[in-house]
């Protein structure tokens, strides 16, 4: 079976603020209001696909992941949250994966702690959370300069600093998509890695892929030999049917 790693966001699911259409279908819900959609194309394709295995390789917390209402009709067995650092099967926490990251992280929690006060402080105060000891982040006004001021400060053998939109991230350094693909895959059987991403936090997975699926933005970035551009206007779309049309062709 052919293993599918995605990001989430604007790679599965889009906003309501962007246009996708009429024919899509309502895949998470925020204070009442329907806050994100999937195609109805791409949700055909995940809930016929029984011959992939799809996991959902994401930033989102635990809690903003379980907001996604139909995980169970798209066979998410494991989903791979926090960037990387936290697994959930079937729903529950892989204990022994947080452990793992735990190791991979403690060195880094003191610089974390002087980053996100930091990231506070560039904030104005504005919303800061830590979801887990790994990782903080903000949504800011003015995401590239403060972005640009952590840069300065923070010990960049340490935090890793990313920002997606309005919002601003700090990871432990190795708390990454593509390290936890890496762990994922260690150990199972060989399989065909696909992984498909919009934005520069998806690189290190898609460069660790078979086969990679990339939009414009970060093809060039993408070192994967079997790299695909995708320029479909519905990105979901457009990696759903190069999938369809590689298994038909006995690609995978």
């Amino acid at each position: 079976m052919s293993v599918l790693f995605s990001d989430l966001d604007n790679t599965m699911i889009f906003s309501h603020h962007r246009e996708i259409g009429n024919k899509k279908i309502v895949v998470e819900h925020l204070d009442g209001r329907a806050q994100s959609f999937m195609t109805r194309f791409t949700y055909d394709f995940f809930t016929k696909a029984d011959w992939l295995n799809t996991i959902p390789v994401t930033t989102r917390t635990e809690q903003q992941y379980r907001r996604i209402e139909c995980a169970q009709e798209l066979r998410f067995k494991y989903a791979i949250i926090c960037n990387g650092g936290k697994l959930l099967i079937d729903g529950k926490e892989d204990l022994g994966w947080s452990r793992k990251t735990d190791v991979l992280a403690r060195d880094c929690y003191d610089s974390i702690d002087y980053a996100t006060e930091v990231l506070s402080h560039l904030c104005n105060d504005e919303a800061v959370h830590r979801p887990e000891k790994y990782m903080s982040y903000a949504k800011c006004n003015n995401p590239e300069s403060v972005y640009i001021e952590l840069r300065k400060v923070i010990d960049i053998n340490k935090v890793n600093i990313q920002r997606d939109g309005r919002k601003v991230y700090i990871f432990a350094n190795g708390i990454t998509k593509g390290e936890a693909l890496k762990r994922f895959i260690d150990g199972r059987k060989s399989e065909t890695i696909i992984a498909a991403g919009d934005n520069l936090m998806d690189v290190s997975m898609l460069n660790r892929a078979d086969i990679a699926f990339a939009n414009q933005s970060i093809f060039a970035l993408t070192t994967c030999k079997n790299k695909i551009k995708i320029i479909d206007e519905i990105f979901s779309d457009g990696i759903c049917k190069s999938i369809s049309e590689m298994r038909m062709k006995g690609k995978l």
